[in-house]
This record gives structure tokens, C-alpha cells and sequence, in this order.
């Protein structure tokens, strides 16, 4: 399946500045893997040392956040739409 892939600012270098890519994969867990075998270094930014995708890290398809569906195993179709967003964080020292 391919879907249609937001990134955000921060990861955009590693895209040559695309905001949208298109990926292929039958889940979350594909389309990212896909994102990060196009794009070195890409996994990266959207996996922790266990291969797993953070909590500061949200994903949403199609406008609802995986982890209250299916999680990484969530399927896709062709279509979709995936968007990653890093958590801001700073504040007060």
C-alpha cells in the first residue's frame, strides 16, 4: 500500500526538505521501516535503542493517533494518510 507520509520541520532534512513522501507497507511499523531505508538516519529520529517507536514520538493515521488503534501494527491502505509529530518540550529552568 502507499501512503502519503507528513513530515515535520526537524526531520525534513533528511528528506531533501519534503514536507509530504509517499511509503509503501502493509502497516506502521512497514511504512516507517520504508521511511527509514529511503532516508539514512531517519529511523533514527523515529525509533529508540530498542526499535521501538517513543512516547515523545505521535503518529497518526489518518488524523488518529495509533496507539488507540493497533499501535506500530496498525494497517494501512493505499491512500492513507500517516503523519509523524515530535513532542515539544522546554519550559521553565
Amino acid at each position: 500500500m502507499t501512503v502519503s507520509v507528513y513530515i515535520p520541520s526537524p526531520f525534513r532534512r533528511l528528506t531533501a526538505n519534503c514536507e509530504y513522501v509517499d511509503a509503501e507497507g502493509e502497516n506502521i511499523s512497514q511504512v516507517l521501516n520504508a521511511l527509514a531505508g529511503a532516508f539514512p538516519g531517519f529511523g533514527d529520529l523515529v525509533y529508540d535503542q530498542n526499535r521501538e517507536v517513543p512516547r515523545h514520538i505521535n503518529i497518526y493515521l489518518n488524523s488518529q493517533e495509533i496507539h488507540g488503534l493497533q499501535g506500530a501494527d496498525t494497517p494501512v491502505a493505499d491512500g492513507d494518510q500517516v503523519a509523524i509529530i515530535p513532542a515539544l518540550a522546554g519550559g521553565q529552568a
